[in-house]
C-alpha cells in the first residue's frame, strides 16, 4: 500500500471519529420526592385501617374454630370412652397453649403500630401547621402534657374533672415566646349522666407586654349553636355584647384601653362555622391565652375515615391567624 493510500486512510478514520455521536454515561434516577403530608398520612391510614380489618376477620374466624373445637372437646371429654376423654384433655390442654402463644405473639403488634400512625400523623400535620416562618424555635415533645392547672389557671373554664392532652410545642412567634396543646376539658359525669366536655381543641398560651389587673375575655361564637362559652366568668359582666361576640371583663372597665382594636378586628375575622366551634380569648397582664373548639374533625386521629384536607387547612389557617392576632 502506497504512502498515499495510508495517509488517505489515516485521515478517513479521524473523520469517522468525530462524526460520533458522544456517549454519556447513565445518569442514576431522581431519588422520588416526598409526597405530601396529606398523601402520606391517607396512605398510612388505609394501610392501618385494612391491617386492622384483616386483623379482625382473622380475629372471628379463630374464635368461630375456637367455640367448634371447645365443643368438640366437650364432647369427648363427657363420653363414656376413657381413651376419648384423655384426647378431650389433651387436644383441650393443646387449645389453651394455643391460645397462649397466639396472644402472645399477637397483643402488641396491632398497638404498636397504631403508635406508629399516630406519631407520623402528629409529625407531618406538626411540620404543615408550624410551616409560617414565623415560627422558630420549635420544641416538640410528645411525652408532654398539658395540666389543669395551665387551663384552669386562665379563668375561662372551671368545674373541670380531668384533661386529655397531646401535641405539645414550645415555641416563638415573631420572637414571643408560646406554649401550644391540643387538649379536651371534661366534665364531671357518672354513667347514667354522660355530659359533653368543656373544651376540645388547639390552646395557645403567649407572653404580653400588658399592665392591668385582672382579665378581659373574648368569646367569639356561632349564634345559631353556641358551644364550649365560658363558665368560669361569674366574677365579670359582659362590657360588650352582641350575638356572635361577647366582652366580659370587671365592671366600670374600658377594655378598649388596654386590648388594641386592631386585635379584635383580626380576631373576629376567624370565621367561626364548619369545623371551628368556638374561639375563646383571655388576656391577663404577662400572658394571653386562646382557645379555639374544635370538632371530631380535626382532632380525632383520622382511621376509618379519609383524612380530610380541607378541614386541616382551614384549622391551620385559624391557628396562624390567631397567633398574628394576639401577638402584637
Amino acid at each position: 500500500m502506497s504512502k498515499k493510500n495510508i495517509k488517505e486512510n489515516e485521515e478517513k478514520a479521524v473523520e469517522e471519529e468525530a462524526i460520533k455521536e458522544p456517549e454519556f454515561e447513565a445518569e442514576e434516577p431522581a431519588a422520588e420526592e416526598e409526597k405530601p403530608y396529606d398523601v402520606l398520612i391517607e396512605d398510612a391510614r388505609k394501610n392501618l385501617y385494612k391491617q386492622y380489618s384483616t386483623s379482625r376477620k382473622v380475629s372471628n374466624i379463630l374464635m368461630l374454630v375456637i367455640v367448634v373445637a371447645i365443643c368438640g372437646v366437650m364432647f369427648l371429654i363427657i363420653s363414656n370412652n376413657q381413651i376419648l376423654k384423655i384426647v378431650g384433655y389433651v387436644v383441650g390442654g393443646l387449645l389453651v397453649v394455643g391460645m397462649i402463644v397466639y396472644y402472645i405473639l399477637n397483643r402488641n403488634r396491632f398497638p404498636n403500630k397504631v403508635k406508629e400512625y399516630v406519631a407520623l400523623v402528629s409529625t407531618k400535620v406538626n411540620e404543615r401547621m408550624f410551616a409560617d416562618p414565623a415560627f422558630k424555635d420549635l420544641q416538640f415533645n410528645n411525652e408532654e402534657k398539658l395540666t389543669m392547672e395551665d387551663l384552669i389557671g386562665d379563668g375561662i373554664y372551671a368545674e373541670a374533672s380531668g384533661i386529655n392532652s397531646r401535641n405539645v410545642v414550645h415555641g416563638k412567634f415573631n420572637d414571643r415566646t408560646f406554649l401550644f396543646g391540643e387538649a379536651g376539658l371534661v366534665r364531671p359525669s357518672t354513667r347514667k349522666q354522660q355530659v359533653p366536655p368543656l373544651f376540645v381543641g388547639r390552646y395557645i398560651s403567649v407572653t404580653n407586654d400588658l399592665k392591668f389587673d385582672g382579665r378581659i375575655v373574648l368569646n367569639f361564637k356561632n349564634p345559631k349553636e353556641p358551644l364550649d362559652l365560658p363558665n368560669a366568668v361569674s366574677d365579670l359582666v359582659a362590657l360588650e355584647e352582641k350575638e356572635d361576640f361577647v366582652v366580659y371583663g370587671a365592671e366600670g372597665v374600658e377594655y378598649q384601653k388596654i386590648i388594641n382594636h386592631e386585635v379584635i378586628a383580626k380576631l373576629r375575622k376567624l370565621e367561626i362555622k364548619g369545623h371551628l366551634l368556638n374561639v375563646n380569648v383571655v388576656f391577663w397582664s404577662g400572658h394571653t391565652a386562646a382557645y379555639l373548639s374544635y370538632d371530631d374533625a380535626i382532632m380525632s386521629v383520622p382511621f376509618d375515615k379519609a383524612f380530610d384536607k380541607d378541614a386541616f387547612e382551614q384549622s391551620f389557617i385559624d391557628l396562624v391567624n390567631c397567633f398574628r392576632a394576639i401577638v402584637e
